[in-house]
């Protein structure tokens, strides 16, 4: 699959998860992490190799205005995931960032992926190989203070798998490894 089938698969997902992690109830701390790993793990993702694919091919200016919009995004994230599914203005914080992803990705889509159609088929094709590649190995949760293609490849061979772990520690021992 072609990198703009493969984001744009990924940001309906998004958009699925973020109506899952504001449904009230019990199920409601697990749709959350879902939803926390996914944006996390696509941020990272396009910041190695959208990103810099969009610039290559001329989409300089729309990759630079969407590395800072993810930013932005990672602060409000990182903010909600310290509030918790379950903490005090929980809510509203989760409609804040479901504006700014959501806008976020209609502006990628918009003014950044058409610009990739310049790369060749096969290296569209590479490139949804990179992506998916890069979400299995990126980092679980927000770390605002990991932004850009240089720094989310030295994070993730490190931050990724510590986040899994961490991840599986609060599965198995809830309200630990948090």
């Amino acid at each position: 699959m072609e990198v703009t089938s493969v984001v744009k698969d990924q940001h309906a997902a998004i958009r699925r998860a973020f109506w899952r992690a504001a449904v009230p109830g019990r199920r409601r701390d697990g749709e959350f992490r879902r939803l926390v790993r996914m944006l996390a793990t696509h941020e990272a993702a396009e910041q190695v190799h959208v990103h810099p694919a969009a610039r290559r091919a001329g989409r300089i200016a729309a990759a630079t205005a969407r590395e800072g919009e993810e930013e932005q995004a990672k602060q409000l994230l990182a903010r909600l995931w310290q509030i918790g599914p379950y903490g005090h203005g929980y809510l509203s914080g989760l409609r804040a960032l479901r504006r700014e992803v959501l806008a976020h990705a209609a502006r990628e889509e918009r003014d950044e992926l058409p610009g990739l159609t310049r790369l060749s088929h096969a290296r569209r094709w590479m490139l949804g190989l990179e992506v998916r590649l890069a979400r299995e190995l990126a980092p679980t949760r927000p770390h605002p203070r990991v932004n850009g293609a240089l720094a989310n490849r030295l994070a993730m061979p490190v931050l990724g798998p510590a986040d899994r772990v961490r991840d599986l520690v609060s599965e198995k021992f809830p309200g630990r490894g948090k």
